[in-house]
């Protein structure tokens, strides 16, 4: 199968994960019109083991089409560039330390968000911002931890990473 093929089926299948993970595994706090999600797990894994071409493309684009899908639609932009960023370092870093890369990424997302809903919603909304990113954060790198060690050895061959 011709090589540019193989990556944009695999960029639409683990962007349809991710909207899968994040809209339907997905957990509201309706008090605070916000919702923490498993989609974090799914950006960890694909930057993981694909590094950071994948993760960049994976982590916005299905992210944002969650935001989109899920009634958030005015976060869509927003969450492109912050997923983006953050799949990008992940996978950039996962080579040297795959935990430190898990951290500084989830760190970057936290960071983010934090400004983000500081400058729609106002300084108030930053440490409930903080709270529920934490959460998304510590789940989706555990779960993207555990998986990565079972499923490194078995992934594509080395010449056919991207």
């Amino acid at each position: 199968m011709d090589d540019k093929i193989k990556k944009l089926a695999f960029m639409g299948l683990f962007s349809g994960l991710l909207v899968i993970a994040t809209v339907v595994l997905r957990f509201p706090v309706p008090t605070f019109n916000l919702y923490f999600n498993l989609g974090e797990a799914v950006i960890y894994l694909t930057a993981l083991l694909y590094g950071p071409g994948p993760g960049a493309v994976i982590g916005g684009v299905g992210s944002a089409l969650s935001d989109i899908i899920g009634g958030y639609p005015v976060w869509a932009p927003i969450t492109f560039i912050i997923k983006g960023l953050e799949g990008y370092i992940v996978g950039a870093l996962s080579k040297r330390n795959k935990y430190v890369a898990v951290a500084l990424g989830g760190l970057t997302m936290m960071a983010g968000y934090a400004l983000a809903a500081g400058i729609l919603y106002g300084m108030a909304a930053v440490p409930v911002e903080l709270a529920g990113d934490f959460v998304q954060v510590s789940a989706g790198a555990a779960i993207s931890l555990f998986l990565h060690n079972r499923l490194k050895d078995i992934t594509f061959n080395d010449e056919d990473k991207f």
